[in-house]
């Protein structure tokens, strides 16, 4: 059980594995070290199926970064058939698979993607790659802990920080919905991961799956329409953080501390509006849900980050405004494919509109 433990202690945040321990019956203390300390002298082995199978769910669904590419009927049909006939090769990933390979051992891989499972389930068909990746992050240090004469910092610096190298596994996956001519390339985003290193990793799958040479991946789906379409849908769960431009050249970054708060709703924000008179223009949206099952709650959340230039090119993928979803906070399935479904309706509410201009 400790291997389980550390693995989800590496890959889940807390408000995640709060969920999934709830789901498969297991106590919870206030943190990860309380209750892990919790079960250290216990008998665990009745929890270890439902522990690896949300793992399993979770390396599907959890903290990703999300691309959609569409298909043609033709096209998807022929890529699920292919795909749900894959092997899988053996490998040191494989050995260990749902569960991550120590840190140790990820300094021997080579960082390339390796197959690590296909599955099949109600919703589609997908391939999960693994791989490594070395990840700069910046820690607060707590000077204190360091010196006797904590003081001697603290009077010249507001903050004291490090910088950490780590190298983290990744779990990528390439899924074809059943109910939906399209794939979407989900790839993990860890913190400490910069915008430019998520968009290689996109990039790296992308190029593994077109060697199947089935189809050609070109540009993902434009998701820029979806701010509008999310931002003045009142009813679409309750906006977070808002970037967003005014027609008085200003740029704003709007952010909610407390949670339950829509942030359309919130004072400040509804009297600049008002004092404004003309409408804003959002470039960037963090909104969020909450999803009661059974005696749970699921809370995902989604962002999507422009810039404050608007639409403009990134990367390498043309003029796509944004190109990608970041779906954070799923424990598994029900939050991550919720989420997927009102990115489809509003892409389809602005595909419509567009159509009737």
């Amino acid at each position: 059980m400790s291997a389980i433990f550390e693995c989800m202690r590496q890959r889940m945040p807390w408000s995640v594995a709060r969920v999934v321990f709830r789901s498969a019956g297991v106590e919870t203390g206030q943190g990860w070290d309380k209750t892990i300390a919790k079960h250290a002298d216990a008998e665990m082995g009745m929890f270890e199926g439902p522990l690896l199978d949300a793992i399993s769910e979770h390396n599907l669904c959890g903290e990703k970064f999300t691309k959609i590419y569409d298909l043609s009927v033709e096209e998807h049909t022929e890529v699920q058939k292919h795909l749900a006939a894959l092997t899988i090769k053996q490998s040191d990933f494989s050995d260990v698979y749902p569960l991550s390979l120590s840190e140790d051992a990820l300094q021997n891989t080579d960082g390339i993607p390796v197959v690590v499972d296909v599955v099949r389930n109600t919703d589609g068909i997908g391939v999960v790659y693994a791989n490594a990746i070395k990840l700069t992050t910046r820690e607060k240090i707590l000077v204190q802990e360091y010196t006797d004469e904590p003081e001697r910092f603290t009077s010249e610096f507001d903050e004291i920080v490090g910088l950490k190298f780590k190298t983290v596994q990744l779990f990528s996956v390439v899924w074809v919905p059943h109910e939906h001519n399209s794939i979407e390339i989900r790839t993990d985003y860890p913190d400490g991961m910069s915008t430019d290193q998520a968009h290689a990793v996109q990039s790296s799958i992308r190029r593994e799956f077109n060697q199947f040479n089935l189809v050609e991946l070109g540009d993902p789906v434009d998701l820029f329409g979806l701010l509008e379409s999310i931002y003045f849908d009142e009813s679409e769960g309750q906006v977070v953080e808002l970037g967003f431009l005014t027609t008085t050249a200003s740029v704003k970054l709007e952010k909610m501390r407390k949670p339950n708060m829509d942030l359309r709703l919130e004072k400040y924000h509804m009297s600049g509006k008002q004092g404004l008179g003309t409408p804003i223009e959002p470039y960037r949206i963090s909104v969020r849900w909450t999803i009661p099952l059974d005696d749970l709650r699921l809370i995902p959340e989604l962002t999507l980050a422009g810039t404050a230039r608007g639409r403009s090119t990134i990367g390498s993928v043309g003029s796509v405004g944004i190109s990608g979803a970041t779906v954070r906070n799923c424990a598994g399935r029900v939050d991550y494919e919720f989420v997927l479904h009102r990115i489809r309706i509003h892409l389809a509410q602005v595909e419509a509109k567009a159509e009737e201009k």
